[in-house]
């Protein structure tokens, strides 16, 4: 109750740190106003396309974040399993995370289509984070499950439904919506550069060519709505499975 009630009062602060800076200011294309923003918030919501944006960039951000989370999960097993795809997995993993994301943008620019090149984007930002996360998570299962296995000639697919598997999804559920918000942030800056028809980032991108700070706050509000709804999903649908697994 008091971890909530501080949120609301953060979240008021903010809110008033912004009200008294955008009067100290006093320009709307520095820091634009309260109303001024709510005005164009308005406007974006109640345009006929507004669906449509929001349809697509959410298409984009979870299938660059769906695609991620399977391969992460079928590699880091079949890492832990060969040594060989371990070897081949590191490199690979070296060479994403030290690659600046602005290059990564931009040959994903030169290699895909517009629409796709934000989804690519996400897809490589969280790809390492969560491949690390699958492999760290067997890694480190007791290895005196793993001995028992053995010992009782458990079979490979019994051993990865039954012991991988569950460790997996322990591990994940530390970095799921975390990631899950990094990958729709990444997917909407590609938006800007990409300008695909429908997105939330040329849209951004179209606010501040015309200079109207009141919009582009305006769509941040609702990236950050959207995003929370989103962890919110992600949250309940863990809570709702572990529910389930208790039960049986």
């Amino acid at each position: 109750m008091n971890d909530r009630r501080y949120s609301i009062i953060a979240r008021l602060g903010i809110v008033c740190l912004w009200a008294l800076s955008s009067k100290l200011v006093s320009n709307e294309i520095m820091i634009p106003t309260i109303g001024g923003t709510l005005v164009n918030l308005i406007d974006i919501v109640t345009d006929s396309s507004f669906p449509m944006i929001i349809r697509s960039t959410l298409l984009r951000g979870l299938a660059g974040f769906l695609i991620s989370l399977s391969l992460a999960i079928i590699l880091g097993i079949a890492a832990n399993i060969s040594r060989l795809i371990y070897n081949f997995m590191m490199p690979i993993l070296n060479f994403l995370k030290s690659v600046p994301t602005m290059a990564i943008i931009i040959l994903a620019l030169i290699w895909l289509s517009n629409s796709n090149a934000p989804m690519f984007v996400g897809f490589i930002m969280v790809f390492p984070i969560l491949y690390e996360t699958v492999l760290n998570g067997i890694l480190n299962i007791d290895s005196k499950i793993t001995d028992m296995a053995q010992l009782y000639k458990v079979g490979r697919i019994t051993l990865i439904r039954d012991i991988y598997i569950p460790s997996v999804i322990m591990n994940l559920k530390t970095v799921l919506t975390s990631t899950l918000g990094l990958n729709f942030k990444m997917v909407i800056a590609g938006e800007v550069l990409s300008q695909p028809t429908y997105a939330i980032g040329s849209n951004l991108q179209l606010q501040k060519l015309y200079l109207n700070t009141p919009g582009v706050f305006a769509w941040i509000i609702i990236i950050i709505i959207l995003i929370n709804v989103l962890e919110w999903g992600i949250e309940s649908a863990m809570k709702i499975l572990k529910i389930r697994r208790q039960w049986k």
